[in-house]
């Protein structure tokens, strides 16, 4: 996508007038900035900065999706937005910004044709006010930072615009510095992980070559390698969809969803697997589960959310004990869902509980057990913040563990 060059822009004599203070706290997040190789911790702070130089209410960071061109929300302050919300470049605020390389102050964004209305709608919010100012790396327009509604009602100043551009400056390189960190740590453990599926099919395959073999080898080394095989495609289908989740490129539909239904299937997809090993799966569904056609519906992306109970269910049944019980129990009130998904396995030790969602972590206890990608967990949680969730774990060794999904109904704010 083209991109026009960011102009220099010229401010009045006031600009000079910018405090002491606020110099010395750009500084002060610029070495930040660039120690920081986190993406959500640098986004976070930046945010958090942009909202206080600026004293605006709300700060929003949307950046361009390498594949699709587009605009997502990357991170906002207002935690209602959906992470995987699309913001069109032509018809919006950001896109202008964007496509031009050039900041814009809003005194009235409500009659601007380029507001893109339906932010406000998904937030229960109202814009007023808006400086948005482009993320400009390498001459190349990356995305673009937002403060909305200054406070006091107040308009926005020349010094506003200088410092969120500096802060602008600043954070795009810090964000593809990051970006850069992930990709290369990422590659380097999916590599490690690898390393074991695909060392078992070479050394079938060239057990496999040995004209001396006997049959029942034969049919034993075949199976290893449709078993690896599998394993590898699943693995494989994991890394792409944790590195999409991570870099903001997997984008969730945001549909009126059936819970209850979501939820039968995963069990019936499940249940082969707890049958060969005599576990029982107890379902609890009550009536009162908001339905699709609700005032307030769950939205979400229905596969994704199968994805997230069918990886916590299998695992219930995975690390349980043989003839083992699973309970899986869906709940509702005026602000979220819950889906609780208990089992009567080895358990948790509490050290590793802090951990589990950390990607390729494994338990200690469990090796022999576990085979998958190690991203299975931390994919579900990706997932879930996505839809505006969280996931809860309580464990005690011995006895069982228990996961729980929560998810906001639609129109509620996080922060309620």
């Amino acid at each position: 996508m083209p991109q026009e060059k960011t102009p220099t822009h010229t401010y009045p004599p006031e600009i000079e007038a910018v405090s002491a203070e606020a110099l010395s706290r750009l500084l002060t997040i610029s070495r930040q900035l660039s120690s920081t190789l986190q993406l959500d911790s640098l986004l976070n702070l930046v945010m958090e900065v942009s909202t206080e130089l600026t004293d605006t209410e709300v700060a929003s960071i949307l950046l361009v999706d390498e594949r699709s061109g587009q605009l997502y929300f990357a991170a906002s302050t207002a935690g209602a937005v959906p992470d995987n919300m699309v913001v069109p470049l032509d018809g919006s605020i950001a896109g202008w910004v964007v496509r031009h390389g050039r900041s814009l102050i809003l005194q009235d964004v409500q009659s601007d044709d380029r507001f893109y209305a339906n932010i406000d709608k998904d937030l229960q919010f109202v814009t007023h006010s808006m400086l948005a100012v482009p993320l400009v790396n390498h001459d190349k327009s990356i995305g673009a930072l937002e403060v909305i509604n200054k406070r006091g009602n107040a308009p926005y100043t020349a010094q506003d615009v200088a410092l969120m551009e500096a802060l602008a400056s600043q954070s795009a390189v810090a964000i593809m510095n990051a970006r850069l960190f992930q990709q290369s740590d990422l590659l380097a453990e999916i590599m490690h992980e690898l390393k074991t599926p695909l060392m078992a099919i070479r050394s079938a395959g060239e057990l496999l070559s040995r004209p001396e073999l006997p049959p029942a080898k034969q049919a034993e080394l075949v199976q290893m390698l449709k078993r690896e095989s599998a394993r590898l495609s699943k693995m494989t289908q994991d890394f792409l969809d944790f590195a999409r989740l991570e870099s903001g490129r997997a984008h969730l539909e945001r549909q009126a969803l059936d819970l209850g239904q979501i939820v039968q299937e995963v069990v019936r997809l499940v249940e082969p697997q707890a049958q060969t090993q005599g576990i029982t799966i107890a379902l609890e569904l009550p009536d009162d589960l908001p339905q699709p056609h609700s005032e307030r519906p769950l939205l979400g992306d229905a596969d994704r959310l199968k994805q997230v109970l069918l990886n916590f269910v299998s695992n219930a049944v995975k690390y349980n004990v043989p003839n083992g019980r699973v309970f899986i129990r869906a709940w509702a009130n005026e602000r979220e869902v819950g889906i609780a998904i208990a089992d009567t396995g080895r358990g948790i030790a509490p050290e590793d509980v802090p951990h589990l969602f950390e990607r390729f972590y494994r338990v200690p206890r469990a090796e022999g057990v576990a085979e998958g990608s190690g991203l299975g967990l931390a994919i579900a949680k990706k997932i879930v913040a996505q839809f505006g969730g969280r996931v809860t774990v309580e464990s005690t060794l011995g006895q069982g563990s228990t996961f729980t999904v929560y998810l906001p109904l639609a129109g509620v704010r996080h922060e309620e």
